[in-house]
């Protein structure tokens, strides 16, 4: 896994909301919770495709939603407050990298 750029790369960046962040920690060890339960229907060797699918198809939602509420915290918190602080021409250059990483 790549590991992306955090605080320590900018310095000048602005910090997640802590409500945003505990959230998306309760919903990603949910996510690990079916991550592992799609795991134990791997072991069984009768499992049907389908129900593989769907439940990979429940993982990606959920994973969706964490990515979806991290960049609304982002646009609303830091995106819509850039003019005020003057880094107008950053914050655009930082959205348009974070959108590349819209699920």
């Amino acid at each position: 896994m790549v590991a992306a750029a955090g605080a320590a790369d900018h310095p000048d960046c602005l910090h997640l909301d802590p409500v945003v962040r505990e959230d998306a920690a309760r919903r990603l060890k949910s996510v690990r919770g079916h991550v592992e339960g799609v795991l134990r229907m791997l072991d069984d060797p009768d499992v049907y495709c389908v129900d593989v699918l769907k439940q990979m198809s429940a993982v990606q939602g959920a994973l969706r939603k964490v990515s979806e509420a991290v960049l609304r915290a982002h646009i609303r918190d830091h995106v819509v407050t850039a003019a005020e602080r003057g880094d107008t021409e950053h914050i655009v250059d930082e959205l348009m990298e974070a959108l590349k990483y819209k699920a």
